[in-house]
C-alpha cells in the first residue's frame, strides 16, 4: 500500500487532494440494514464506504486502477477488517466499478469533499447525503427542484438521470427518500435557488413532452 499527501491521524479532517492506493473490497449482502460505526444503517444500494480514519461524511473518488472506472462514495463506516485493504465499498459502488465478480480491486482513492467540522453551523448550500448526482457526488443544496421521475431501483434512477441530463442539458440528481418501509429514488433537475427558476425549467420540459413537477427540497 502506498500513501501520498496528507497523513490522516485519528479524527483530523482530511484535506481535498489526499490520495491513497491499495486494495478495495465490498460488503457482503448480509450486512444490509446493519448499523454502521456512524450510526447510520448500511444500505447496499447507497454510494457509501468504510475507511479506517477518514472522517464520516468525507466524499472520496475511488478509481479502479485496472479498468479506469471511478465512483464517488461517502464515508459512513469504519473498516476494512483486513489489514491488506484500504476501503470497503457498498455493493452499489462495487457494481459501478464492475468488481462484483472479482471481489477485490486495486484502487486509488482521493478525497474530493472533506467532511465539515462537527462544530460548524449548517449551511443552506451544504451537501446533503440524500441528494447526489448520478456519479455519486453530493449536490450543493438549494431549496427547489423539478421532479421528472421516481424509481424503487437506484440503478434505474441513475440511468434515467444520465439519459435526462444528456437529452435536456439540465443538471439532474437523485433525491433518496424513505416512504414507509420503501426507499424511493426521485430523479430531479436542479437544484434551483428560487421557485421561479424551477418553474421555468419545468415549463421547458413540458414543452418537450416530459412530465415535470416543481418540488420544495426543504420537505
Amino acid at each position: 500500500m502506498r500513501v501520498h499527501g496528507l497523513a490522516v491521524v485519528g479524527c483530523l479532517m482530511a484535506q481535498a487532494g489526499y490520495v491513497e492506493e491499495g486494495q478495495a473490497s465490498y460488503y457482503a449482502p448480509s450486512f444490509h440494514g446493519r448499523r454502521t460505526a456512524s450510526g447510520e444503517k448500511y444500505d447496499r444500494w447507497a454510494m457509501t464506504a468504510a475507511h479506517r480514519t477518514l472522517p464520516f461524511n468525507t466524499y472520496v473518488r475511488v478509481t479502479d486502477r485496472h479498468t479506469g472506472k471511478s465512483v464517488v462514495v461517502r464515508i459512513n463506516d469504519r473498516g476494512p477488517v483486513s489489514p491488506h485493504r484500504i476501503i470497503d465499498l457498498s455493493e452499489a459502488a462495487a457494481r459501478e466499478l464492475g468488481m462484483l465478480q472479482r471481489g477485490v480491486a486495486q484502487v486509488r482513492i482521493e478525497v474530493v469533499s472533506p467532511a465539515a467540522p462537527s462544530t460548524a453551523q449548517p449551511s443552506s448550500t451544504a451537501p446533503r447525503p440524500d441528494m447526489y448526482y448520478p456519479d455519486g457526488r453530493a449536490i450543493e443544496y438549494q431549496p427547489f427542484g423539478v421532479q421528472v421521475a421516481a424509481f424503487s431501483d437506484e440503478f434505474e434512477a441513475r440511468r434515467y438521470a444520465r439519459d435526462t441530463e444528456s437529452k435536456t442539458g439540465e443538471r439532474t440528481f437523485i433525491w433518496r427518500a424513505v416512504v414507509g418501509t420503501r426507499t424511493i429514488y426521485r430523479v430531479v433537475l436542479g437544484p434551483f435557488r428560487t421557485s421561479e427558476e424551477a418553474t421555468k425549467a419545468a415549463q421547458r420540459l413540458r414543452k418537450s413532452g416530459r412530465n415535470a413537477l416543481v418540488v420544495n427540497l426543504r420537505k
